[in-house]
């Protein structure tokens, strides 16, 4: 008889493996949640850059409408108590060459709206609204089961009405049926992009349930952004008894006697022995081409012959951008504002543009400033540049060649953008691009789609990948499952998922007190000590199992942060002690962050978690002497290094050049200074008092500078500024410059 550590396992943790979770460890059941990243959330996450919280995925979620089943499900999870959501003003604003217009919240000022500036298609503007409407009240009874969808067939016509003849036209051919007027069909379906990028194969039935929930119940966005929502999920399952395990990596789904069983894991960081653990249910939010690769071949090909054939959606490009200013002054009045270029005159263009070039591609900008998002200080703002993006655009492309066009491509969509509002380029103080490669880098997602499976005939209601797999025991929660992609769609997929199962007796007690699996990640503050001017050095206790090379680095979590405003809990830091050491010594410049505050008033045997080790700078492969170029606390992953050269007696001259503003502000300043490497060389720059780094600093200790190898660590426009001074020296090759992305 198989041993049942947990009722149910969930693989993934997006919102429909969250809200399944929650879903039924509110229930009563043993819930274990496995999850690769260190992050929670999926899309649904944060991350932090300089003074702003970066929403990485939400850009409203459609409004909490009686229609709506996601209103039920929050009150049942209790999220309207513990979140807060702030209605955004208006639907959207469309802005073309022929049109601009902006769409109300509510059925009478929508309709109002659209009829007074399309006034001769007033009465197909009410009938189609109205059929969106009648869809969206017909979904929730609607059945899920393939057995009830098949006996209740007959009647379908009857008792949904709507929905089956809905599902016989994609949305652009009811458009079509509907009106005459282009730039009236355009206009509604200007936010396509939220579901997918063809109206001609859009399904009606997915774009008039969210259209219709946004224009009747409104958009809404999450105060602090979506992580909020995501790390409350999490604590509804760790509080109910159940255990969400970050950094770790489902590797197989056992099958014992045809049924799902358990899991094969592992740590996702460290080459760890792979742990067994069973459950009577096994719950997929992985993206399914990417489940089946966890199972054997014959169930394998049993979810291959259900989906193999169906096409995934595509996916999105995000300039995140943190503006020094308010940008209201530049002209940015609108929370969401799409703007359609001028070759798009028909619905028939839509398609087309969204494939065609950077400088044309039609694009929203949301201006999360216009609402109180708490997303920048006050007196700032933060916004994002958002089109649709595939794979291939930039699949082929080598590491330099892709971070060259990202950055080509964001300095396109910056200056289209100040076309719009004259002079808001000027405001920019930091941005970050993410392309449907970061997408799927981050959430292990085929192609770096978002959405799962696009919404088409074919592949939207009752052809959607049903909850149950053909695989007993096992089940899909997400966006490549039913309902679909998008926020809306997740969750609720995963609250669907568990109605599923919920009603399964448990096999676990509640009182079985399964130990944690999420203990090997912990690690226990020792010691704190100044180093410089304003910088701490952490030492913690090693987890026996934590291995890493000199160079890397890890993510610091910290557990319980004393502060939290306009910040996240945890931050990528090199680690500063050489692997032979029995601790793990970390360093950081203090500031006026949240995560830094908390830190400096951290207490001794404070419990943290990491993840890691991660990255790769190394000075394995040196064949030639070293010239580390160093700013502030980039000193962190240089003083392991010297360590390991020390004791493989490197015998080619090392020079350190280390910048920093004075002596007392230069960590490791007398460490430094007592370096036992031969031929080691080190230079501080104190630039209070003397020139900044160049190539006169350089050579005038070098001589010959091809006989170097150069490892360049500080902030991003210190490397950047490095590596061009280095590049223009044309004896000095590329790949003998190595750059620390992280120091």
């Amino acid at each position: 008889m198989t041993y049942y550590q947990f009722d149910t396992i969930i693989i993934g943790a997006g919102l429909g493996g969250l809200v399944a979770g929650a879903t039924l460890t509110k229930k009563g059941h043993r819930v274990l949640l496995l999850e690769q990243h260190y992050v929670a959330g999926g899309c649904a996450t944060t991350f932090k850059r300089k003074d702003y919280i970066m929403e990485v995925g939400l850009h409203e979620m459609d409004g909490l409408y009686e229609k709506d089943i996601k209103k039920d499900i929050f009150e049942y999870l209790e999220i309207d108590k513990n979140i807060n959501l702030i209605k955004v003003p208006e639907v959207f604003r469309l802005k073309s060459e022929k049109l601009d217009f902006t769409l109300p919240h509510g059925k009478k000022a929508s309709y109002d709206k659209l009829v007074s500036y399309f006034p001769n298609e007033a009465k197909n503007i009410q009938r189609f609204l109205t059929f969106m409407d009648n869809i969206l009240t017909e979904l929730p009874q609607f059945p899920l089961e393939k057995w009830k969808q098949t006996i209740t067939l007959p009647i379908m016509p009857l008792k949904f009405p709507n929905i089956v003849r809905a599902a016989r036209k994609s949305l652009g051919a009811w458009l079509d049926y509907y009106f005459k007027d282009e730039d009236l069909k355009l206009l509604l379906q200007a936010n396509l992009l939220y579901y997918h990028d063809d109206p001609y194969s859009m399904s009606m039935i997915y774009f008039a349930a969210a259209q219709t929930s946004y224009i009747n119940g409104g958009g809404y966005f999450i105060k602090g952004g979506s992580q909020k929502l995501s790390d409350y999920l999490v604590s509804i399952i760790n509080n109910n008894g159940g255990q969400v395990v970050l950094g770790k990596t489902v590797k197989e789904v056992i099958i014992e006697e045809g049924k799902a069983k358990g899991v094969l894991y592992h740590d996702k960081y460290q080459n760890s022995s792979k742990n067994r653990v069973y459950a009577e249910n096994i719950i997929s939010n992985a993206a399914i081409p990417v489940l089946e690769k966890m199972l054997p071949n014959k169930e394998a090909l049993k979810i291959n012959q259900k989906v193999g054939h169906l096409k995934p959606s595509c996916s999105l490009l995000s300039i995140y951008i943190g503006f020094k200013g308010d940008i209201k002054q530049y002209g940015s009045v609108n929370y969401s504002t799409f703007f359609s270029h001028k070759e798009v005159e028909t619905l028939k263009d839509v398609h087309k543009n969204y494939q065609g070039d950077w400088t044309k591609r039609n694009f929203v900008f949301v201006d999360y400033s216009q609402i109180d998002a708490g997303l920048a200080p006050k007196g700032k703002s933060f916004g994002v540049i958002c089109c649709a993006d595939y794979i291939q655009d930039w699949e082929s492309l080598s590491s330099d060649a892709y971070k060259a066009k990202k950055e080509e491509v964001a300095s396109i969509f910056i200056q289209r953008l100040d076309q719009k509002f004259p002079g808001i380029k000027n405001e920019i103080e930091h941005y970050e691009v993410a392309t449907s490669k970061t997408i799927r880098s981050y959430i292990n997602s085929p192609n770096g789609t978002p959405y799962g499976y696009a919404q088409i005939k074919g592949q939207s209601g009752r052809n959607r990948t049903p909850l149950k797999s053909p695989i007993p025991n096992l089940y899909f929660a997400g966006s490549w499952s039913f309902p679909g992609g998008g926020f809306t769609g997740a969750i609720i997929s995963g609250y669907l998922c568990a109605t599923q199962i919920q009603d399964q007796p448990n096999v676990v007690s509640k009182d079985q007190n399964e130990p944690s699996l999420d203990t090997e990640n912990k690690v226990t503050l020792i010691e704190k000590k100044l180093i410089a001017e304003d910088t701490v050095e952490l030492s913690f206790t090693k987890p026996v199992s934590f291995q890493y090379n000199a160079g890397q680095y890890l993510i610091l979590d910290l557990l319980t942060p004393k502060y939290t405003n306009l910040d996240i809990s945890h931050r990528p830091l090199s680690i500063v002690s050489h692997p032979s050491e029995d601790n793990i010594r970390l360093a950081m410049r203090y500031s006026d962050s949240s995560f830094k505050k908390s830190i400096k008033e951290m207490d001794l045997n404070t419990v943290c978690k990491i993840y890691g080790p991660i990255g790769s700078f190394s000075t394995q492969n040196a064949t030639k002497g070293i010239s580390f170029i160093v700013a502030g606390i980039g000193i962190t992953p240089i003083l392991p290094l010297l360590k390991e050269l020390e004791d493989q007696h490197y015998s080619n001259p090392v020079y350190l050049f280390y910048s920093n503003k004075n002596e007392v502000s230069t960590a490791y300043h007398h460490e430094l200074q007592e370096v036992q490497l031969e031929n080691f060389h080190y230079v501080p720059v104190f630039t209070e008092t003397e020139e900044r780094i160049s190539a006169i600093t350089l050579f005038s200790h070098l001589q010959q500078w091809d006989n170097f190898q150069y490892y360049i660590v500080g902030n991003s426009s210190f490397n950047k500024g490095m590596k061009e001074m280095l590049l223009s020296n044309p004896s000095i090759n590329n790949e003998d410059i190595l750059v620390d992305d992280f120091g």
